[in-house]
């Protein structure tokens, strides 16, 4: 008789802070996510909320920064 094994993938998850001030575990697409919105939003002109030097205009470094350091003011909103 065949033993069908199922292999479940599971995403690896990444720390990450909520507005409210709890620990949320983030996706690599979640991340990847909020890092692409927050580079966007810095390309078009939004206010950078950490102190760059003056060598540093990528805003895809500025955005992984902000997310590294948990200052970015965007959540994750999940369907339970």
């Amino acid at each position: 008789m065949l033993k069908i094994v199922k292999n479940f993938i599971t995403p690896p998850l990444i720390w990450g802070h909520s507005l409210l001030g709890e620990f949320m575990k983030y996706t690599r697409f979640e991340k990847a996510r909020i890092i692409g919105a927050r580079a966007l939003q810095i390309s078009l002109g939004a206010p950078v909320l950490l102190d760059f030097p003056e060598g540093v205009i990528d805003p895809i470094i500025m955005a992984m920064t902000e997310f590294d350091k948990g200052v970015i003011p965007i959540t994750v909103k999940r369907d339970e």
